[in-house]
């Protein structure tokens, strides 16, 4: 990806992020429904989404797109695209919540790009170029952060995830839930966080973007995606804490910067 090309991407993301805040500011409007228990679905995503699709295939038109609220199939070029990331966050007025957008390559995520509106923050990187990044100030970037990011979704059980919380712990880290894959993955890419864990993901939609950031800053990324699906997620410096972890064998690390 040119630079000319994220320069667009930069314009797209803005765009919707603006979209995406106004709904956000007037949440008593909302439309919501449930699209299965505990996930839930409102007009904004499907109106953000809507604006991106538009936008992506105007700037990319040899590009398919895969969406979570529209739906769409993989080709050796595809966006994948999440409107609202942390969907339940952003309808409880809470500000963890992101427009995502990765570019797929052969599968692969090899340009992404990400937004948090309501916190000022965006990132946006293909691997070989700087990170561009908004409202991250130098001095908030910590040498050796002491947490680590964690995913919670009815796919990953319980006790499976609680034994990765004990070894984080035991390892002298901190476990943190967020509630948005994507913006996890935003501050691994941005060193606020030293990695992020999450099995079984609801789709590419949630961390492609977020694995091109990480890729683009240098750091190790895995992920595999399940016939249903779903994704299983790793990033940053978490290998050695899921070692024999239930559900994650087998990921092993790649990085490319």
């Amino acid at each position: 990806m040119t630079p000319d090309d994220l320069d667009g991407l930069t314009a797209i993301l803005a765009e919707s992020g603006s979209q995406a805040l106004g709904f956000f500011d007037t949440l008593h409007q909302r439309e919501v429904e449930a699209k299965s228990p505990g996930d839930l679905v409102s007009d904004a995503d499907r109106a953000v989404e809507q604006i991106l699709r538009q936008r992506l295939t105007a700037a990319f038109p040899d590009c398919s797109i895969l969406g979570e609220e529209y739906g769409g199939t993989l080709t050796a070029r595809t966006w994948a695209i999440d409107p609202i990331d942390g969907t339940s966050n952003f309808l409880s007025g809470l500000p963890f919540w992101t427009v995502s957008l990765g570019l797929l390559q052969d599968g692969q995520p090899v340009a992404g790009g990400i937004i948090a509106p309501a916190l000022g923050l965006s990132a946006l990187g293909t691997p070989g170029q700087p990170l561009r990044t908004t409202g991250f100030t130098p001095g908030s970037r910590p040498g050796n952060p002491p947490c680590i990011g964690i995913g919670r979704n009815p796919r990953w059980p319980a006790a499976d995830r609680h034994a990765v919380e004990a070894a984080i712990e035991a390892a002298g880290l901190a476990p943190r839930l967020i509630g948005s894959c994507a913006l996890s993955l935003l501050m691994v890419a941005t060193g606020r966080l030293a990695g992020y864990i999450e099995p079984r993901v609801g789709g590419l939609w949630d961390c492609a973007g977020g694995l091109a950031l990480c890729r683009a800053a240098g750091l190790p990324t895995a992920f595999r995606v399940h016939s249903d699906g779903t994704v299983d997620v790793l990033a940053g410096g978490v290998f050695d804490l899921v070692q024999g972890a239930q559900g994650l064998a087998g990921l092993r690390p790649r990085t490319e910067g």
